[in-house]
């Protein structure tokens, strides 16, 4: 409909006919469903749906994260539930135990797929979950980022840290809070290193895929999930 036309009214569309009147109502009908459907992608488009796997590790903090980032979480518990969202979460846990769960669920093989095509950020187990090879010991891997990750690097519970160091999100030190956290020992050429420890990797971008070996969720800054934030967005 011709926004510039003039407004057909009620008692206009009377003397038109029946006929006539049901066409006028259907184009408005149609005109205003093309708007909710624009004004709703531009939402989402500004607030992506990020689903966050909910199986292990910190799953409520990084939902919560993601509302200050700008993004509206779901908890992601069935492979169904993937459809409707525009990137996901791997957060931390026991990686082993993660694995068990998926293949028990039939997740593993609809989590490989969607984070093949949607933005997905692994942080510990949940850059293990990413990895193209894990060590320390050997275990079964999505296989998605080109990188090699070896488990437990940096000692057990009680060594953990908190790190701040130069990264790639701003002229700010980014601060990394690491428990029983896993290393990431090499990357291929296409992976981006955004933030390092010791001459290691901690956040690493290979295309859509995000990895830190650290918990931003444990964090006050919320640039690591603003960025992921920013690049679901791009995608959708």
């Amino acid at each position: 409909m011709d926004p510039d036309a003039p407004m057909l009214d009620d008692d206009f569309l009377a003397l038109c006919g029946e006929r006539n009147r049901r066409f006028v109502e259907e184009l408005r009908a149609d005109e205003a469903k093309k708007l909710e459907a624009e004004a709703l992608a531009e939402h989402r488009k500004k607030h992506p749906r990020i689903g966050v796997l909910a199986i292990q590790g910190n799953y409520a903090a990084h939902a919560a994260a993601l509302v200050e980032a700008g993004a509206e979480p779901h908890e992601i518990r069935k492979a169904e539930e993937l459809a409707h969202i525009d990137g996901l979460v791997l957060p931390g846990g026991e990686s082993t135990t993660i694995l068990k769960f998926l293949e028990k669920r039939d997740l593993f093989d609809a989590l490989q797929e969607f984070c093949g095509t949607k933005p997905v950020f692994g942080t510990c187990a949940g850059a293990i979950l990413l990895a193209r090879e894990v060590r320390n010991p050997a275990q079964r891997s999505l296989g998605l980022l080109d990188a090699v990750v070896e488990r437990n690097a940096y000692g057990r519970q009680i060594d953990s840290s908190i790190v701040t160091a130069p990264s790639s999100l701003g002229p700010e030190p980014l601060e990394m809070v690491f428990i029983r956290a896993p290393r990431i020992l090499s990357v291929g050429p296409h992976v981006e290193i955004l933030a390092s420890r010791d001459g290691f990797p901690t956040l690493v971008r290979q295309g859509s895929i995000l990895a830190a070996t650290f918990h931003p969720e444990l964090s006050g800054d919320r640039r690591v999930h603003k960025y992921f934030v920013e690049l679901v967005s791009a995608s959708t």
